[in-house]
Order: structure tokens, then C-alpha cells, then sequence
């Protein structure tokens, strides 16, 4: 997980807020508010469209611990050829990544690298 910033244009508006997201960017676990800087957190993560959008990655000055991942399922990480971490979790159905080629894809090369 990590604090995103969304740099996204929207014309009118002047600031984006900021995220803190899994690896995919396809879950959210909290929220900072540009007007406060409070860290809102939710009990569950929340689904987020990242589609049309832009982020950059920021450094955590919140003073928020990042809860650790509990995992219900063996899991391990990949290393994605940029330095990327991700996760490769064996599921009831087959094996999951949370890297995005294998969120829209269904496949990906973490899977083959992890099968090695």
C-alpha cells in the first residue's frame, strides 16, 4: 500500500486529494482531505476507479501507520521489473496478482515468474 496524490485536471478545481491504495490502485483503505490533512480511514477498503485519472506516488507524512495485509490465503511477493512490489495469491480459483495487466488481462508475467 501507498499515499497517492491524484494530479487529475479537472479545470475548476484546485486540489486533488490523496489516497492510500494497494498495489493495483484498485482498492482504497483511506482518504486525506486537501482542506484538513486528516487521514479518514474506512473499515472496509472501498472499490476506486483509477480509469481517466492521474497519480503520483507521495511520501507518508500523516503520521499514519499503514495497517499490515493480513492474508487468509498463501501469498507471496513478486518484484515487477521496475522495482514494483506485488502480490501473488493462490486462491480457491487459481492464482491472483495484484499488478494491473492482471486485472484486466487475467494473466500476467508475475504468475510465470512465480511458477519458475
Amino acid at each position: 500500500m501507498k499515499f497517492y496524490q491524484e494530479i487529475t485536471d479537472y479545470g475548476d478545481k484546485i486540489a486533488n486529494g490523496v489516497y492510500l491504495l494497494d498495489d493495483a490502485k484498485a482498492k482504497m483503505y483511506a482518504y486525506v482531505s486537501p482542506n484538513d490533512g486528516i487521514v479518514k480511514t474506512f473499515n472496509r477498503p472501498i472499490s476506486i476507479s483509477t480509469k481517466g485519472r492521474k497519480f503520483k506516488i507521495v511520501e507518508n507524512t500523516y503520521n499514519y501507520e499503514i495497517p499490515g495485509e493480513v492474508a487468509e490465503n498463501p501469498r507471496w511477493i513478486v518484484m515487477g521489473s521496475k522495482g514494483d512490489k506485488y502480490f501473488v495469491e493462490k486462491t480457491d480459483s487459481g492464482l491472483t496478482c495484484t499488478c494491473t495487466g492482471f486485472r484486466f488481462k487475467g494473466q500476467c508475467k508475475h504468475l510465470v515468474q512465480l511458477s519458475k
